[in-house]
C-alpha cells in the first residue's frame, strides 16, 4: 500500500457468535475519529443495555499508527485484544469494531473469551466490504484561462478533484490531488506560469 492509499470500510457489518449460551453480537463500521466511534459506541451501549459487556477497538491514522482497545471489565486482554488483532489483520483503519456480550451463565476463561471476541469480530469483518481511499492534499491554485482547462484535466489525472473555481481577472481553482502527485503537479504548473499554494489550515 503506497503513501497516499489506506484501506478502510465502506459501510457498516455485523457477526454473531456463539459460545456456551453466552452471545457476541459485533459491529464493524467506519469512523472518522475518536469523537465519531464514541457516539456510535454509545448509540451501541444504549440498544444492548442489558448486556454483560460492551468491548472494542478502533485503529485510526493512515498508516493506523493510533489504535486503542478496550476490555470493558472482562479480564484483562481477553475482549479488547482480539477485536484489535482482527482489524489489524484486515489492514484496515479508520475503521471500529464494537462486540456486545451476553452472558449465558457458563465462564468461558480467559483462553475461551478471547477465542469468542476474537471470532466474533472476525465475522464481522467477512461481511465487510472493504475499500480503498486515497489521501489528498488541498491546493489553491491560481493562473490565466490559457492554462485553467490543462489544469482541471491534470487534477483529473492526478486522482484528484476541483472543490470550487473562480472566475475573475485570473482563475482560482481550489482543488484536491492525491498526496503521491503533489510535488510532480505543482512543479508543472509553476513551470508554466501558475501559483500553486497549500490550502491546508494553518
Amino acid at each position: 500500500m503506497s503513501d497516499d492509499r489506506y484501506l478502510t470500510l465502506a459501510s457498516e457489518s455485523g457477526g454473531l457468535y456463539r459460545e456456551k449460551a453466552s452471545k457476541f453480537i459485533a459491529y464493524a463500521f467506519p469512523i472518522t475519529g475518536e469523537d465519531d466511534f464514541m457516539r456510535r459506541c454509545a448509540l451501541i451501549a444504549k440498544k444492548h443495555h442489558t448486556c454483560r459487556h460492551v468491548c472494542y477497538a478502533w485503529v485510526l491514522g493512515e498508516k493506523g499508527d493510533r489504535y486503542r482497545a478496550n476490555d470493558a471489565g472482562e479480564p484483562s486482554g481477553t475482549a479488547g485484544k482480539p477485536i484489535l488483532r482482527q482489524l489489524q489483520a484486515a489492514r484496515v483503519t479508520f475503521a471500529a469494531i464494537v462486540v456486545v456480550r451476553y452472558f449465558g451463565g457458563t465462564l468461558l476463561g480467559k483462553g475461551g473469551l478471547v477465542q469468542a471476541y476474537g471470532e466474533a469480530a472476525r465475522l464481522s469483518l467477512v461481511e465487510a466490504t472493504i475499500t480503498e481511499r486515497i489521501v489528498r492534499e488541498a491546493l489553491i491554485v491560481t493562473c490565466g484561462y490559457a492554462l485553467v482547462e490543462g489544469v482541471k484535466n491534470d487534477v483529473v489525472v492526478s486522482e484528484g478533484d476541483i472543490v470550487s473555481a473562480e472566475y475573475g481577472e485570473l482563475c482560482v481553482l481550489h482543488v484536491l490531488i492525491a498526496r503521491g502527485a503533489v510535488a510532480t503537479f505543482t512543479e508543472r504548473w509553476r513551470i508554466a506560469g501558475a501559483v500553486v499554494a497549500s490550502d491546508q489550515p494553518k
